[in-house]
């Protein structure tokens, strides 16, 4: 009476122990490796010749004044750009669309404070108002009030704003930003051929950026 009983527990236990070893192996052989896949993708050589990027030996960053990502990581591309070999250089670009919505909505305020030749100055400012204060620097009204708050001269900025150099650079950021389908800041594009994704700590991955710029390999995570 009870041979039926024991071997359905037997049977039971078997399977159990089957599906944990294919759902182990499933999770190392496929979902593991799926965030390395996607965190660092390879440009074709064919692809690379269409690129709206030019210059070879460069990092370019694209960045969201509205990302805290890349507000933390302010010291550490800093830290990167110090440690470029000689040539090389970085490059920084804000995630910019047709819309001008979401993380993009500000790509305007970039191109006009890069063209008046301060960006970099205010930069700090424009991350803590819009990710700290939660201003919106897209609506004229709160722009006009940041403005005079940092010293920045409304009517110059407008007139910059209006210039053809702002709207050829947004026509690029856009170009770029479409071309390699960027879709999360910060995205890092090295060499015109590679996309990469932060998935390390920055000071890890800087060493990454630095390898594919250098040796045109990624390193293991």
């Amino acid at each position: 009476m009870y041979k039926r009983p024991l071997l359905f527990i037997s049977y039971t236990i078997v399977i159990i122990f089957a599906s944990s070893f294919l759902t182990a192996f499933y999770f190392k052989h496929y979902v593991m490796q799926s965030p390395e896949a996607e965190n660092l993708t390879f440009i074709s050589p064919e692809k690379i010749e269409q690129s709206p990027l030019q210059d070879d030996n460069t990092i370019v960053e694209v960045f969201s004044y509205a990302c805290h990502y890349c507000e933390v990581n302010e010291s550490g591309v800093a830290e990167l750009e110090k440690s470029l070999p000689a040539g090389a250089k970085l490059v920084r670009l804000h995630l910019s669309d047709d819309s001008q919505a979401g993380m993009a909505a500000f790509a305007p305020l970039f191109a006009t404070l890069t063209v008046m030749g301060i960006e970099a100055q205010h930069r700090p400012a424009a991350y803590r108002a819009i990710i700290k204060e939660n201003l919106n620097l897209a609506d004229d009204k709160q722009l006009s009030a940041w403005l005079t708050a940092n010293g920045i001269d409304e009517a110059a900025y407008q007139q910059a704003r209006e210039s053809e150099r702002v709207k050829e650079l947004l026509a690029y950021m856009t170009a770029v930003s479409r071309y390699y389908q960027v879709n999360a800041t910060p995205s890092f594009i090295v060499n015109r051929k590679w996309l990469a994704l932060q998935d390390r700590d920055f000071s890890a991955f800087s060493q990454q950026l630095l390898s594919l710029l250098q040796h045109d390999k990624p390193l293991a995570p």
